[in-house]
Formats: structure tokens, sequence, C-alpha cells
């Protein structure tokens, strides 16, 4: 996923207002506002060319208007954004530095998130089953030895 992902982030895809309002249901006017406001920005291609809205700014515009569409207040709307992004940033941080492994069977996905910091004896263990989520604490299995096995020299050992 990280080559489709750095493919992903390097499109070149953006829009001009006029698309952006038609595909987002904004007005150029709220999207000039919004804007202008900081909440979401404009490039430019060339030094006189007209602003074009990157896909991850459109991603925002869409979730912007929704929220106004639902009776949030453009300060509430804004907010919400920004909780929703620290948590998305937390749960990065979170999988990119302690998933180490993902199993599945037919009915559950297990993610293995290693050894509890305070009990590194045991893994932490979520069970993911359609819309729940369970945390357990699992004991973590010492290698097991087989006296048949290779040694580092890759001889058999002697009986």
């Amino acid at each position: 996923m990280g080559l489709f992902n750095e493919r992903l982030r390097s499109l070149d895809i953006s829009l001009g207002i006029g698309e952006t309002s038609r595909v987002t249901g904004a007005t150029p006017t709220q999207i000039r506002y919004w804007e202008k406001k900081h909440l979401i920005h404009s490039l430019r291609h060339e030094a006189n060319g007209n602003k074009r809205y990157s896909l991850s700014n459109i991603a925002l515009i869409v979730m912007i208007k929704t929220m106004l569409d639902e009776g949030y207040t453009l300060a509430k709307a804004s907010e919400e954004i920004e909780k929703s992004h620290q948590k998305a940033d937390m749960l990065h941080v979170l999988m990119s530095t302690r998933l180490q492994g993902i199993q599945y069977d037919d009915q559950k996905t297990f993610l293995n998130f290693g050894p509890l910091e305070n009990d590194p004896g045991f893994d932490v263990v979520a069970v993911v089953q359609e819309n729940t989520a369970k945390l357990y604490k699992k004991a973590i299995q010492p290698p097991h030895h087989d006296p048949l096995s290779k040694n580092k020299d890759n001889t058999s050992k002697p009986t």
C-alpha cells in the first residue's frame, strides 16, 4: 500500500472553482469565503493561473458543505473537522508504529499490536467482527525448539 499511497499523493489532480462548485454543491462565494477563513487552500499552477483545488481540498469542501447542510455553524464544522483530523493522525501513528500483524478467518480479523509496555510477556490483540472490536491480552508464546532443526551453520544437530 505504500507505493499506492505515494502514487495517489503524487497525482496532480485539481479543479478550478467552477468545477469544484459543481462537484461539491458549494457555491463559488462559499468556497472563496472558506478560503479567506483559511479552512481550505487553493493552489496556482502558473504565476498568472487561476486558482485550483486539490482532491484533498475538494473532499474538505464536501465535508464543510455537508456539515453546514446538517445545521452546523461554520465555526463548529471547522472545529469538528479539526478533531476528526487529529483522530486520524493519532490512528495513523498507532497503526504505523505498533501494528505487527493482521490475520483473517471467515468472520473475524485479528490485529496484533505487539507487547504491552508494562507487561512485555503479553501482546495486545484486537479482534474485529462486523461492527464490534474487542481488545485482549494474549500471552506471547516462547519460540518452539525442535531438536531436529538446523543449527546456525545449516547442518543437522547431532543426536
